[in-house]
């Protein structure tokens, strides 16, 4: 994927969120996560994607998320199959479906972001009691 201005700044909130540099989130956008990206700029794919910076883990039978150590990565998701197990970076494309995103935009209306964490559902009935 080309490094374009839409990707640039998606890379710095990324980069924001999980205090890293720039250059490191934008390792994101590559390999595997690549084609769940362009789908999603070009309005066919999902309409949100959330990026989670934690260690590898693994869920047993009961459910249960347990934490099989390592290194940070990247886990890009489209929010069905990979667990957050502390906090999250998510993507909602703000356009009619197969409408491509304009990859020249980055303060506009056509993507949305914002952090969520393991404990978001909770805080927000927390809030609204």
């Amino acid at each position: 994927m080309a490094m374009t201005p839409r990707a640039k700044w998606m890379a710095a909130q990324i980069a924001d969120a999980f205090g890293l540099g720039e250059y490191d989130a934008m390792e994101v956008f590559k390999g595997s996560a690549q084609t769940l990206f362009d789908a999603f700029f070009k309005g066919n794919g999902p309409a949100r994607i959330f990026v989670y910076y934690q260690t590898p883990y693994k869920i047993t039978e009961s459910g249960e998320i347990v934490d099989t150590g390592g290194h940070k990565e990247f886990q890009v998701t489209d929010g069905e199959k990979v667990k957050l197990k502390g906090k999250g970076v998510y993507f909602l494309r703000n356009t009619i479906n197969d409408k491509p995103i304009n990859p020249q935009g980055t303060n506009d209306n056509d993507v949305l972001f914002g952090e969520i964490s393991e404990h978001t559902v909770t805080s927000l009935n927390t809030i609204i009691n």
